[in-house]
């Protein structure tokens, strides 16, 4: 007759080695589903998370310019960057070279492949803001400043900024060359 106990204790060493496999098989598919996601990140991905977080940034351009403030929107080319206080700024992604972070922002590695949730464009967002007239400051690539005025028109390839204190001088801007459009009222 076998001996129940030493067959229950070799039945419990048999489940805590089982257990331990499973786990140390759980952790290798974690970490493989991790390197995945982390491959298949997207900037629109990373950029919807720190929105959802609440999370302050830095965005850094390609002119060298850092606007500061919360992302409150991500479309498909462009970022809406809410300074808290001043006004929205539509960022197109195109001039984006970094995103960083508040410190007190618990940082991961970008591993979020979703896309942007707004199915918009910039220009689409703009020709719905032209029956408004808001005035805005459009900032082209390399163009330092920009040029503030009310916005007027958006055609196929151009926008139409009626500048500031120029007695009704237009300005037209080819819309691939925009790189920010701050609302101003």
């Amino acid at each position: 007759m076998p001996d129940v106990e030493a067959l229950l204790a070799e039945l419990a060493r048999w489940s805590a080695d089982a257990r331990a496999d499973e786990a140390v098989r759980a952790r290798m598919r974690e970490r493989g589903l991790r390197k995945q996601a982390e491959e298949d990140a997207r900037f629109a991905g990373v950029a919807l998370d720190l929105a959802e977080a609440g999370a302050a940034v830095a965005v850094r351009l390609a002119s060298g310019r850092t606007l500061h403030g919360r992302l409150a929107a991500v479309g498909r080319d462009f970022c809406v960057l809410d300074p808290g206080g001043g006004p929205a700024t539509f960022v197109a992604v195109r001039a984006i070279t970094t995103v960083r972070p508040a410190p007190d922002y618990r940082a991961r590695p970008a591993a979020s492949e979703r896309g942007a949730p707004l199915d918009a464009a910039l220009a689409d967002v703009l020709a719905e803001l032209v029956g408004d007239r808001p005035r805005v400051r459009v900032v082209t690539e390399g163009g330092g400043e920009g040029l503030t005025g009310q916005l007027t028109t958006v055609g196929a390839d151009v926008v139409t900024v009626r500048l500031d204190g120029e007695q009704g001088a237009a300005v037209y801007v080819r819309l691939d060359s925009i790189r920010e459009v701050a609302l101003l009222g």
